[in-house]
């Protein structure tokens, strides 16, 4: 086969960097442990099945270990730190979970069927130092 000095037709040499070598590249030295667990998880099994679990996406865990994700990183780090980590806080509600179930249970809604779900949904809104729910009206509190 005669590629006749048209660059556009050479195959491609290009060799797939792995999540963890992404992460190193960015990083250096100063790597975050949750942000090695999430690239060694991704290379492991699969970035769609992790994005899955921790529930953000597959461009988000790239972007994240390439240290080019343009928001704030902390929802995905509680969510490495629990899923992936076994990282456990105590809620005031329930006792010891993991972060991700803290962070999941911020986000339901309201329900009154469930006792519980109504304390923890009181408890998330109402000073949990755990949560990290921004409430409307607390930039006005001074």
């Amino acid at each position: 086969m005669s590629y006749a000095g048209n660059v556009n037709s050479l195959p491609s040499t290009k060799k797939f960097s792995s999540y963890l070598d992404n992460a190193r590249a960015a990083y250096g030295v100063g790597l975050p442990d949750w942000i090695e667990k999430l690239a060694r998880a991704a290379d492991k099994s699969s970035a769609s099945f992790i994005a899955r679990r921790i529930g953000y996406s597959q461009a988000s865990i790239s972007l994240v270990c390439r240290g080019k994700y343009g928001a704030d990183i902390s929802g995905i780090e509680g969510k490495v730190r629990g899923a992936l980590m076994g990282e456990e806080i105590v809620c005031p509600i329930v006792g010891e979970i993991t972060i991700d179930r803290c962070l999941d249970e911020q986000k339901k809604k309201f329900v009154g069927t469930s006792a519980v779900r109504t304390q923890l949904y009181h408890a998330c809104r109402n000073g949990c130092p755990n949560s990290r729910l921004k409430i409307e009206g607390d930039e006005d509190a001074a």
